[in-house]
């Protein structure tokens, strides 16, 4: 049996990891439009993802090439 009241602790914090996650997605979005839309630089949105505390959570190294070999 759950002690009272666990399963409700435990069902609101995965609501709120599920909501922190779509707002995670949507900053994730919001960035790449931007960039694609060449309404922020390359290092605009470096410095975007910085301050949302992002940069680590995607795969990006400095000086990387932007074209695909082969």
């Amino acid at each position: 049996m759950d002690p009272a009241g666990q399963r409700e602790f435990l069902i609101t914090a995965l609501r709120a990891a599920s909501a922190r996650s779509r707002l995670t997605t949507n900053l994730f979005d919001a960035i790449g439009v931007s960039l694609r839309h060449r309404m922020v630089t390359c290092d605009e949105a470096v410095a975007w993802l910085k301050e949302e505390g992002l940069l680590e959570d995607i795969e990006f190294r400095p000086g990387m090439a932007t074209g695909a070999s082969s």
